[in-house]
């Protein structure tokens, strides 16, 4: 993800013109993201290499344990991640900026849309890893949003033994029992193809509706029949697989626009081109005025033992807006500071 990163960074910033404008690039490798490991890089490029901005890929709940430290450097820091976890207002400040896919509002569409579309009953399914995240309680406001009456269940499988993949078939004894009308799925990786096709064995493709964010189909392997899956994407994030590119190539634009006007004078020139929104002390970076952005569905028909997806774009949903952030209550203060493993 890092490699990828750094080829959006470096192409971004290679389109300006080099005779006006130029950027020294020091890295620092955090590995999966752990806080004595990325609080070690942060502390060293802010004083031994005296850097101007510091950025890169990282959660928002890791990147809160480190947000008070740009406050005394007087230096950026620009936040990069797929928005797994709701950022807290409460603990960013004006020198932190967020620029994020934002998969927490993503699960929130889903969930609204899943009910206005296919009934009351939603179901939350996942790998215990990634409901370590804010997906469900999004999912869960999402339909709360769509019908107050609406019915939310859930099943996570346990803790996996070490070296192995979780026990998927945990879970399907559950959505046997609740039989919701549709399912937000929160697998990645190899765990996807297995539940899919446990899905499809057991028949619950011809009744249950499958939903998912971008990456259910991320790695895609070919499956045993032909389903059909519900996905969400959000421009210009278009595909799962290039989105780190895309957050270093946007961090490139970030870079130059600051260059233009200084660090100190960054947030009202980007508010001021409605390429940024602040919310409380802090600013996310966005694509569409007062940060309400339309997250689209996709219609994904699988055909069996093939790797081809016929997909059709089916709706724009509108979802959870950044501007509302302060009205959220972050109930839970537990979860993993990794993303994704990201570096």
């Amino acid at each position: 993800m890092s490699k990828y990163f750094e080829k959006g960074l470096k192409e971004g910033l290679a389109k300006y013109d080099s005779s006006k404008f130029s950027v020294d690039i020091t890295k620092e490798f955090i590995g999966q993201g752990g806080l004595k490991q990325t609080e070690n890089a942060i502390v060293k490029l802010c004083t031994y290499d005296d850097v101007d901005l510091i950025t890169g890929i990282i959660s928002n709940k890791s990147a809160e344990n480190f947000s008070s430290k740009f406050i005394n450097t007087k230096k950026v820091f620009l936040i990069n991640n797929l928005g797994e976890n709701i950022p807290d207002l409460n603990e960013l400040n004006p020198f932190v900026f967020t620029n994020s896919v934002g998969l927490w509002q993503h699960a929130w569409s889903m969930g609204y849309w899943g009910v206005k579309t296919f009934g009351k009953k939603g179901m939350y399914v996942s790998s215990i890893y990634d409901a370590g995240y804010s997906f469900s309680h999004m999912f869960h406001d999402g339909m709360k949003a769509a019908d107050a009456e609406s019915d939310w269940s859930f099943s996570v499988t346990p803790m996996p033994v070490a070296g192995q993949l979780a026990d998927i078939s945990v879970v399907f004894p559950f959505i046997e029992k609740y039989e919701p009308d549709f399912i937000f799925a929160t697998f990645c990786g190899a765990e996807t193809t297995l539940f899919i096709n446990e899905f499809i064995s057991r028949g619950l493709h011809k009744k249950i509706k499958l939903l998912g964010l971008p990456f259910l189909l991320e790695p895609f392997l070919p499956l045993k029949e032909d389903i059909t899956i519900y996905t969400s994407i959000s421009k210009p994030f278009l595909q799962a697989n290039n989105m780190f590119y895309q957050l270093g190539y946007q961090t490139a634009d970030f870079i130059y626009e600051a260059s233009l006007v200084g660090l100190s004078g960054v947030h009202t020139h980007l508010k001021q081109l409605g390429k940024a929104i602040g919310v409380g002390e802090t600013t996310f970076l966005t694509q569409n005025e007062n940060g309400i952005s339309n997250i689209t569905i996709v219609k994904n028909e699988i055909e069996a033992m093939s790797e081809n997806i016929k997909t059709e774009n089916l709706a724009e949903v509108e979802t959870f807006p950044l501007s509302q952030l302060t009205e959220l209550t972050l109930e839970t203060k537990i979860g993993w500071n990794n993303p994704y493993l990201c570096v």
